[in-house]
């Protein structure tokens, strides 16, 4: 089993609401699968390093996962993104191992 750090980012920026997400994120170890899918549903997250420096201080969840349960998303021409998702049905959760959260507890 090969394992994969991705870095999920938490309510679109929203301190506040990133902080009542990472306690479920905590406990549970898992990643709510959301509405918007532009490549399929599933949680979605950037690989390590390959997020964007526009998205750096916004609250994240850096994680691992196993790689057998992931998609790379690509463009229609198949051209690699800089990002993954780990496919489930929308409105339930998706299992991660947590390493850390950055930029949730900080003002």
């Amino acid at each position: 089993m090969t394992l994969v750090r991705g870095i999920h980012i938490l309510a679109h920026g929203n301190k506040t609401e990133a902080r009542n997400i990472a306690v479920d994120i905590q406990q549970y170890q898992r990643l709510l699968v959301g509405q918007n899918a532009w490549h399929g549903a599933g949680a979605y997250a950037y690989y390590v390093d390959q997020l964007p420096d526009n998205l750096r201080d916004w609250p994240q969840v850096l994680f691992e996962v196993d790689g057998t349960k992931i998609i790379r998303c690509t463009t229609p021409r198949g051209t690699a993104l800089d990002f993954f998702r780990i496919p489930g049905p929308i409105g339930e959760y998706v299992s991660i191992h947590v390493i850390a959260f950055l930029h949730v507890w900080d003002d």
